[in-house]
């Protein structure tokens, strides 16, 4: 634990790491991942009382557990091909600093959801609108 958190004692260290590290990812990074599943499975992937009323706007919180598990595998692993360093320098702090976790690596955070936010969109708009016709 001494070692990570000699490397990022708080957020500013992080932060600056993680600015000198991170390459930015879009769509395309997460792409196959995330179509794959929606290709495979369909309107399935929601919980079957959300099947008649599918909306863009809380598509996310009606998935299938297992969709939900897919989705989030994806997308991590899109992120861990771009950005390895930071993803491994991310999970030692959560691994290692449980309860200051996420203020040291809050940048990580908020950029990995942004991340998860806009591959669902994009996802949404070119495998699940199609199919809702």
């Amino acid at each position: 634990m001494e070692e990570v958190l000699q490397k990022f004692p708080n957020k500013e260290a992080f932060d600056l790491f993680f600015m000198n590290h991170f390459q930015p990812m879009n769509y395309e990074d997460m792409k196959e991942g995330l179509e794959s599943l929606v290709k495979k499975e369909g309107l399935d992937i929601f919980e079957r009382s959300y099947m008649d009323k599918i909306k863009k706007q809380d598509f996310k919180e009606h998935l299938s557990k297992a969709a939900k598990f897919a989705f989030d595998d994806a997308i991590t692993e899109a992120f861990y091909e771009k950005n390895p360093e930071v993803y491994e320098a991310a999970f030692a702090i959560y691994e290692e600093a449980p309860d200051r976790a996420q203020e040291i690596a809050y940048t990580f955070h908020k950029t990995y959801q942004e991340i998860y936010d806009e591959g669902m969109n994009c996802m949404f708009d070119a495998v699940i609108a199609p199919l809702l016709g």
